[in-house]
């Protein structure tokens, strides 16, 4: 089910010949799903974005035909969700599911275009167990860009300085043109991270230069490079992030190499529970 909630902007965005982009939020009624949604309208509106808040149900629910009140139910449900909007001054849709499937993922991808999936992350008793299932799902198989908002982030919804993960190996990004315009919009400053336990500067150089390669850099008002000696990846990125102020993290996902280690699940958890500021993750394929 599909419902459109357009609110009046309290500032008009200046037209533009490119198709406004999309921002796919998954939606439900916990601070983490509120602060995403915050963060996702805040990130919309000076850009002309659109939002279309996703809500799964429960997968348990009964069939309406077994259960009478089902459709009361479902009324109380639209109009909770409907209520989230309330203060959403950026065109909005919501559309509601039965659950997130690989399918169903990428028949939103299909129809919507969506320049990235948009993910509350709550910081309360999380483990290894609980975190981002709809985050590896959407990533690995649907190979779609999504973006991860820690329920406490404080920071700014216009993002001004990047840090890029590299390692150096060549990559693709798979199918970046949405998120890359929304990058281009924004303009940030790009710093170009690289994590090694031994000083190397060919990589650093090699990395900086994939990462322009990649198209990634055309994006960015500016881009710099800063190697950070660490043992672990996490941590390295994470020392990066408080060095440079970044208030936005971008992570390269891909199968191989360091970069690619980021889709094991206790690595990717690791960085779920540690970092503090949004983590932008783009699928690429490599070489």
């Amino acid at each position: 089910m599909t419902l459109n909630l357009t609110q009046s902007a309290p500032s008009t965005v200046p037209a533009s010949d490119k198709p406004a982009l999309t921002l796919i939020v998954l939606t439900d009624f916990f601070p983490a799903a509120h602060r995403a949604i915050k963060y996702a309208a805040e990130l919309a509106a000076p850009l002309g974005a659109r939002l279309l808040l996703l809500y799964v149900r429960d997968n348990f629910q009964l069939d309406s035909k077994l259960d009478p009140d089902r459709e009361e139910r479902d009324q109380d449900l639209h109009a909770a969700v409907r209520a989230l909007t309330d203060e959403l001054y950026v065109p909005t849709t919501i559309e509601m599911v039965a659950d997130l499937q690989l399918s169903t993922a990428a028949d939103l991808a299909k129809r919507h275009a969506p320049a990235l999936f948009v993910l509350g992350r709550a910081d309360e008793s999380l483990n290894e167990a609980e975190v981002g299932v709809a985050v590896l799902e959407v990533l690995r198989g649907g190979h779609l860009p999504l973006l991860v908002v820690p329920e406490t982030y404080q920071g700014s919804s216009t993002p001004t300085q990047a840090v890029v993960a590299a390692d150096g190996e060549p990559f693709t990004l798979d199918k970046p043109l949405a998120a890359l315009q929304l990058l281009a919009q924004l303009e940030p400053r790009m710093t170009v991270v690289t994590v090694s336990g031994i000083e190397d500067n060919q990589a650093c150089a090699t990395s900086l230069r994939q990462v322009k390669a990649s198209g990634l850099a055309d994006a960015a008002s500016h881009v710099t490079l800063e190697a950070i000696r660490h043992t672990y990846p996490v941590e390295g990125l994470l020392k990066a992030i408080t060095l440079i102020k970044a208030d936005l993290l971008i992570l390269v996902a891909r199968r191989r190499s360091f970069l690619g280690t980021m889709f094991h699940r206790s690595v990717t958890n690791r960085l779920l529970r540690t970092c503090h500021i949004p983590m932008l993750v783009l699928p690429a394929i490599d070489g």
